[in-house]
């Protein structure tokens, strides 16, 4: 109980407030969206008047209970006022207010229905997007409480044209990963792996998201590297009333909860932490690798092994596996200051603990024939080489912290920090067993116990500031600090055949490790002067600089334990080598043993390429014009420059050093035209250049084995960046009620694509290269549907509107054209008309929601599905391995008590748990067929979840 007790003591209000309530809001322009500063606006009731701030936003604090009404003002706009918005005890009531441009005399509005913050509603949310400069897809935290989504990657997948790879990495309209950059609260975020282009958007958990945007289309404010979307993380902000929140939950997962067998390995003090507290990790004292491998005696070496010998190579078996536990707490400050918002604060803790079993096959296969000449209906099939069963254990431990702070000091300044820290971390044990040569020799058998614990650290800090001068002219800041640590402190393997005593070369006795350490220091400035052009006040021209500074210094290390063979007479006792797990590497079996015979001496695999140091330095400044004519036309247009300086230091496997200083500037232009065919309808059309940059990994030449897949990758040191042209449409209607149908169109044409292939005629070994070009074209469908809406029905509190139907799809199409000569092969010999790695040809996400505020009911039913994508890319004589389709299906209910103080929640994922299957596409055909095999077959969980909230 003690380490949760920080929590508890957390829990404690800090302050007790007068029952007293809160209006706040922000004014907009109904025509652009664009917020309205220094707005006037008056409390009828008390003739109290305030001004919006540099935001549109504005407040009216210390209100007794009852009904206010607010009048707005704001030159060139049509007065407006808001009637019976009604105030309760400790509560915060929310509106926005939309003005029109004078164009007749003054209007009056009656608003009876409380409506919910501007930052917090769907509603908000397609405003947003209706008046956005780009095309974009979003969510908003009201929605994600409706979904059983624990992490962002979860939350990412119920966004049109976006899908998830490996439960973790983000792919949108088909493109993988690396084609996508990723933000938090506008600052760039480093990438949270040590071996790809890629941010595991895992690590958030989702209660910390106050929404999330994907940008689909480019403008000169925003980042030019990407090619699929920007995925900007918006973490909570600063609440408008005090509160604290307490939420405990516990799921069953069917596979793990309550079984018996449920194995790990020997663990540390703070693994519940997802922190090793140096149990694993390499001694200090161990001298280099040329030092072990050319120098040193085997005494010396035994002496080494003796340094291992308090490490715990048993496997633990629990003989009930825990329930999965999740743990939030958030509480909100708001402090006034002569009756005006002034500091603002919110923190929050969120852990959660996961035990989960993968278990299944893992195949590999001699190709057969008709690979390379699909009429060949006779020649050879393909023959099993490997045949394998994994048991993968993991217990995956998430601890994610939040403080944010926001001063303001009066109406037209403002400052935040914002501060974020993430631990997420899997504890896996692999249980191997299987035939290496399984055609050949079908006795062989191998059995085989990994321990791979991998921690990934993320803090994430940005100070910024809004300021409002000369009326209008808005300046925006941010200085931002992102650093990732990413740490494999002791990947150790044992085990072996079981006819035969194992060896170093069946990797018994081996201990890799690892450590990454990323920072990204990045600081921008904006400034936007809204103008009139031909009488329409709603233009803007918006310039902006940048500076950049990225750096990662990786390394990693290859020990084993081998025989004490000398050449003074000392025997190995072959006598060791049947022992267990627990007991083959203790100390008295490390160094000379007392009977005279040799043990094992440490010996060291580390390759000189296994370390590597990287920097980058880009700059960027642009000019944007956001232009209206006639009312319904808008065009925004503008040309970033952006200067990118790269460098990396590594060592090949033959001592020849790579020294990379290279240094790209790009122009990138780009259009986005908008049409309001009407009030409720745009039509957008968009072209943009976009660049996508090698990755720090994909430069070095280190090579790293995946246990779980047995493939190896390795970078290339000669790749170039990739450019990207891309063209889109959207038709998008807004009809009202939060609702929404768009259709979109796109083409998007590369120059040097980035791709990860199979090397020929080797062992599961890929490197990345740059392919000649590709394309990717596509179309997207999405509606939010009131189901009273769609049934013509005109009662607004009718039972049908409280149902909501969602659904969004995409069709996508790509290609890649190879190179003239590849690994020595003519294009004519290697694989075409081949799909962009990681690109589904369809994207499925559809829901249906109920939602009953009155009684405080809620729930809702999702399904997803991602159609055959490319895992691995094939060459010559190598097919591709494709990820099979499934169908994942959530649920999700929810009810509130006493008055919302009391919340429960009841959730369940992936109903259906059809297995995670891959695959070799032997026939080219892009799906599976008989011709095909599987590559791996894993059986997957249903997991049933209980959250209780509560409200303070």
């Amino acid at each position: 109980m003690k380490k949760y007790l920080f929590f508890l003591l957390f829990a404690i209000p800090f302050n007790l407030f007068a029952q007293t309530g809160k209006i706040t809001g922000k004014v907009i322009s109904v025509s652009s969206g664009q917020a309205l500063p220094n707005a006037t606006l008056t409390l009828l009731e008390k003739s109290k008047t305030t001004a919006a701030d540099q935001n549109g936003n504005f407040s009216f604090s210390r209100l007794e209970p009852g009904s206010y009404s607010i009048k707005c003002t704001y030159g060139g706009f049509l007065e407006k006022i808001i009637y019976e918005i009604i105030v309760k005890d400790a509560d915060n009531t929310a509106v926005t207010i939309s003005l029109e441009e004078k164009t007749s005399d003054a209007v009056v509005v009656k608003s009876t229905a409380r409506v919910k913050a501007a930052g917090e509603t769907v509603a908000s949310l397609l405003v947003a997007q209706k008046n956005n400069a780009s095309v974009s897809d979003g969510i908003t935290t009201e929605q994600i409480k409706k979904t059983p989504d624990k992490s962002t990657s979860d939350v990412l997948k119920r966004v049109s044209g976006a899908s998830i790879q490996d439960d973790r990495f983000a792919v949108i309209r088909g493109l993988n990963d690396r084609y996508n950059a990723a933000l938090i609260n506008g600052a760039p975020l480093p990438s949270t792996e040590s071996d790809r282009k890629a941010f595991a958007f895992d690590i958030f958990p989702s209660a910390l998201l106050d929404n999330l945007v994907i940008y689909k289309t480019a403008t000169a404010d925003k980042t030019g590297e990407f090619a699929g979307g920007i995925i900007d993380v918006t973490t909570k902000s600063i609440p408008a009333k005090n509160f604290t929140s307490i939420s405990f939950g516990s799921s069953y997962n069917t596979l793990t909860t309550g079984k018996a067998r449920f194995y790990s390995e020997n663990k540390g003090n703070t693994d519940w932490l997802g922190i090793d507290d140096g149990t694993r990790g390499l001694p200090d004292v161990i001298p280099s690798a040329q030092e072990i491998k050319n120098v040193l005696s085997f005494a010396q070496k035994a002496g080494l092994a003796k340094l291992f010998g308090n490490y715990k190579w048993g496997v633990k078996k629990d003989f009930t596996t825990k329930p999965n536990f999740s743990f939030q707490l958030t509480k909100g400050f708001n402090i006034e200051r002569k009756k005006q918002e002034f500091l603002g604060a919110l923190f929050s803790i969120n852990y959660y603990r996961n035990y989960t079993l993968s278990a299944g096959e893992r195949n590999s296969y001699d190709s057969p024939s008709y690979l390379l000449d699909p009429n060949d209906t006779i020649g050879k099939l393909p023959v099993q080489r490997a045949k394998y069963r994994d048991s993968a254990y993991n217990d995956e431990v998430v601890f994610a912290a939040l403080a944010n702070f926001a001063v303001k000091i009066n109406s037209r300044n403002k400052i935040s920090l914002k501060n974020n820290y993430s631990v997420n971390t899997d504890n896996k044990l692999i249980k191997r067993t299987g035939n290496p040569d399984y055609d050949g020799d079908s006795s062989s058998i191998i059995k085989e116990t990994v321990r791979w614990f991998t921690s990934n650290q993320i803090l994430s800090s940005q100070l910024s500031g809004e300021h409002l001068l000369f009326k209008k002219t808005k300046v925006n800041w941010l200085a931002a600090y992102s650093k990732v640590k990413r740490e494999i402190p002791n990947l150790s393997r044992t085990g072996g055949s079981i006819n035969n005593p194992p060896s170093q070369t069946t990797g018994s006795g081996t201990m890799f490790f690892s450590t990454s350490n990323e920072n990204i220091s990045s600081i921008k400035a904006d400034i936007t002067q809204p103008y009139t052009f031909r009488k329409n006040s709603q233009n803007a021209l918006k310039i902006g600089v940048g500076y950049q500074l990225r750096k990662r210094d990786f390394s990693s290390r290859l020990l084993g334990f081998t025989e004490y063979n000398d050449n003074n007479g000392t025997i190995f006792d072959n006598s060791l080598l049947v022992l267990p797990d627990e007991q083959i590497f203790l100390r008295q079996h490390l160094g000379k043993l007392e009977n005279g015979m040799g043990g094992f001496v440490l010996g060291d695999g580390t390759l000189a390429n296994s370390d590597y140091d990287a920097s980058s330095i880009l700059m960027h400044a642009y000019a944007m014009n956001d232009q209206r004519f006639f009312k319904k036309f808008r065009l925004i247009y503008g040309l970033r420059i952006e200067k990118f300086n790269q460098k990396l230091n590594s060592i090949k496997s033959l001592n020849e050093a790579v020294n990379i200083n290279s240094t790209v500037t790009d122009l990138l232009p780009s259009v986005n035209f908008v049409y309001a065919l009407t009030p409720k309808t745009n039509i957008r059309l968009s072209f943009s250049k976009t660049v996508n940059r090698p990755e720090f990994r994909e430069l070095a030449p280190f090579l790293f084995f995946d246990y779980q897949t047995t493939y190896t990758f390795e970078g290339t040191e000669t790749l170039k960046r990739a450019t990207i042209n891309n063209y889109d449409f959207r038709y998008e209607l807004f009809p009202g009620k939060a609702q929404l149908i768009s259709v979109s169109g796109f083409y998007k044409d590369f120059h040097n694509p980035i791709e990860i292939v199979s090397l020929p005629n080797t062992s599961n070994q890929t490197k990345y290269i740059n392919t000649t070009s590709g394309s990717v074209y596509g179309a997207e469908l999405e509606f939010r549907i009131v189901l009273s809406s769609l049934l013509g029905s005109k009662n607004e509190n009718a039972f049908l509107g409280r149902f909501t139907l969602s659904a969004n799809g995409s069709y996508i199409k790509s290609t890649v054209k190879l190179k003239d000569s590849l690994f020595g092969y003519s294009a004519s010999q290697l694989f075409k008309d081949r799909a962009l790695l990681g690109q589904s040809p369809y994207i499925v996400n559809t829901s249906l929601g109920y939602n009953d505020e009155k009684n405080g009911l809620s729930a809702t039913i999702s399904a997803n599905r991602v159609g055959d994508r490319v895992y691995v890319a094939g060459t010559y004589n190598t097919a591709d391995i494709y990820e099979k389709a499934r169908t994942i299906l959530d649920f999700q209910c929810s009810k509130a008590f006493l008055k919302d103080a009391i919340e429960l929640k009841f959730t369940a994922r992936d109903i259906l748990a059809q297995h995670t299957i891959f695959y070799f596409d032997y026939d080219r055909s892009k799906s599976y067929t008989e011709k095909d095999r599987y590559f791996s077959n894993v059986v997957m969980p249903k997991t049933f979840t209980l959250t209780a909230t509560l409200k303070l």
